[in-house]
């Protein structure tokens, strides 16, 4: 009798464990579900001004998240997931698309999205006419850095309010190198 007690109190511990350990969907994450969602929905779905709508309806209906937290989190995701890949850059060139731009619409299509963006390369994951999908920018560097960085007393600094070009420039001087080092062994084989 006693080892049966036993048993449910530990089975009960497991199940109140496992509901902790189990996080609820993030509110980015809702945003970012809403808004496909809608967009899905809608006749015009390249069309920027519809995108911004849509996004701004889909906020609305979370009600745990500022627009400035979104864009912060999103800034992070653009930052430090997408652009900062040397791989999705050179993916963005190849095919002739803006990575900021690209690397938004993307971290906006979901965390698996991203993932399988950066293990399989834009065009294993997106069609060719989904490819120019990728170029509208909804945000701007400047409205990103001013919701990661702005407080009542603070302002994002210049560099702040330019990471993201400044680090795509950076990447394509590494391509460059690259894809030299990568002719000069051509050259002497």
């Amino acid at each position: 009798m006693m080892n049966s007690n036993v048993a449910e109190q530990n089975v009960s511990r497991e199940t109140s464990s496992n509901k902790v350990a189990r996080k609820p969907k993030d509110a980015f994450c809702i945003v970012n579900e809403k808004y496909r969602n809608i967009l899905s929905k809608q006749v015009q779905k390249e069309n920027i001004d519809v995108k911004k709508m849509v996004f701004e309806e889909a906020l609305k209906q979370v009600d745990s998240i500022t627009k400035n937290n979104y864009l912060s989190a999103l800034r992070d995701i653009v930052l430090n997931r997408l652009i900062s890949n040397v791989k999705f850059c050179k993916d963005c060139i190849d095919l002739s698309l803006n990575p900021f731009a690209a690397a938004q619409n993307i971290a906006m299509s979901g965390k698996k999205q991203v993932e399988k963006v950066l293990s399989f390369g834009i065009e294993s994951v997106y069609k060719a006419d989904d490819i120019a999908f990728l170029n509208d920018e909804l945000f701007s560097e400047g409205e990103m850095a001013k919701a990661r960085f702005s407080s009542v007393s603070t302002s994002p600094s210049e560099s702040q309010l330019n990471e993201a070009s400044k680090l795509i420039d950076a990447v394509k001087q590494v391509l460059v190198i690259m894809n030299g080092s990568n002719s000069e062994r051509t050259q002497s084989a």
